[in-house]
């Protein structure tokens, strides 16, 4: 799951992966969990919650999922498996019914910062920023280690085109936790929408690094090597499968940058290379002509 792009190409937060199973909306207890739950020491329990968090944190939304339906009977006011719950959902795509849990847990003095970062989150990808920001602002002023929440205020700084205040809080995020690699993909994308390239082709390259399954930071690579022009870089190594998408994002770099003969190239080999129709290059192609059709037009009127 990603927060909505800013611009082509660019997603800013590289979450988990959406799940389809439902099972955390249950609520009638399951008596074979009875004897179970009894049996079970404060320990186990503690063991448990840190599975879930865990898998939370490595993405695996259907093992989180899967052991907080588990959980849930055994000890169903436990807060870690509320607040979980709200996760799941976050990750799931269903952002008003993550809202409504976090909304409850607002009462909880233990949950509250959690629950407004959740809330924040929740909104940030609805597309409500204010009231996101909002949200993740309250976060952290009751909880300054919550690196969730200051990376999506930068993403929410970006959306005002406020670079000084985006930069301020990906950095912050940075301090927390210099090994996640969503923040440094979040800050390269935020340096690339400011055309810091060279910054922005490091943070991305870090990202990578740290997680080379992130697979927003590839593209995001081959973006930024476009822009800078290196074009054969930008395509170098491209797996079969993405071959068409990265051509057409190079050949839509090349447009808007005025190198039309080399857009066309792209666009063209994007739809030779497709397997099925490739809408989007059909579409830029049109799209190119009629930039090369106000280029002509503006250099004749000069002439005359």
């Amino acid at each position: 799951m990603t927060l909505r792009p800013l611009a082509t190409g660019l997603c800013m937060l590289a979450l988990a992966g959406c799940a389809s199973v439902s099972g955390i909306d249950a609520k009638k207890p399951n008596p074979a969990t009875g004897a179970a739950a009894a049996a079970m020491t404060q320990a186990q329990k503690d063991r448990f919650v840190r599975d879930i968090n865990l898998a939370l944190e490595r993405g695996r939304v259907d093992t989180a999922e899967s052991l907080v339906v588990r959980f849930q009977y055994i000890d169903p006011k436990n807060p870690e498996v509320r607040i979980a719950r709200g996760e799941i959902l976050i990750r799931q795509a269903r952002y008003g019914k993550a809202i409504e849990i976090f909304a409850q847990l607002i009462q909880d003095k233990k949950l509250l910062a959690r629950a407004h970062q959740g809330r924040g989150l929740a909104n940030l990808q609805m597309g409500n920023s204010y009231v996101a920001m909002g949200e993740l602002k309250k976060a952290v002023a009751l909880n300054k280690e919550l690196w969730r929440s200051w990376s999506a205020l930068g993403y929410y700084y970006d959306t005002v085109r406020k670079w000084n205040e985006a930069e301020r809080n990906y950095n912050v995020a940075l301090a927390i936790r210099r090994d996640k690699a969503s923040i440094f993909n979040n800050r390269g994308s935020s340096r690339l929408m400011q055309r810091r390239y060279a910054d922005a082709l490091a943070d991305f390259r870090v990202a990578l690094k740290l997680d080379p399954n992130l697979a927003v930071s590839s593209m995001n690579i081959r973006l930024t090597l476009a822009w800078l022009g290196r074009y054969v870089e930008a395509i170098a190594g491209a797996a079969k499968r993405e071959i068409p998408a990265v051509l057409n994002n190079v050949g839509y770099i090349a447009m808007i940058k005025g190198e039309y003969a080399a857009a066309e190239a792209y666009f063209v080999r994007a739809m030779e290379l497709s397997p099925s129709f490739h809408e989007i290059a059909a579409t830029n192609l049109k799209k190119l002509e009629a930039f090369k059709s106000r280029w002509r037009a503006s250099k004749t009127g000069k002439r005359r």
